[in-house]
């Protein structure tokens, strides 16, 4: 083997070698940013676990507040047709008080 030969066949492993050093450079780096993505959709997750932990117990409140409102309603169409019914004899009484005949 000539000295060119083993000149060229050592240029061809430092090229070689070189070529992995920038891939395993480029892996690193692809690693990188990847597991920054992770973090920022970890973040992301949490910020959308803990909104859906909210809106969870304001539905639940507001669940609470329309059984009331329906509560109310009902118990009020009631207190209502309660006094209807009262009025309405209240007048019969006053008719039959008005008119003895």
């Amino acid at each position: 083997m000539t000295l060119e030969e083993m000149q060229q066949i050592i240029e061809g492993m430092l090229a070689v070698q070189r070529q992995l050093q920038e891939s395993q450079l480029e892996f690193k780096q692809s690693q990188l940013e990847f597991k920054q993505s992770q973090e920022a959709q970890k973040f992301v997750l949490e910020e959308l676990i803990q909104r859906y932990g909210d809106l969870a117990e304001q539905s639940i409140r507001q669940k609470e507040i329309l059984d009331r409102l329906i509560g109310y309603s009902l118990s009020n169409e009631s207190e209502h047709l309660n006094l209807e019914e009262k009025l309405q004899l209240l007048e019969t009484r006053i008719k039959r008080l008005e008119n003895p005949n």
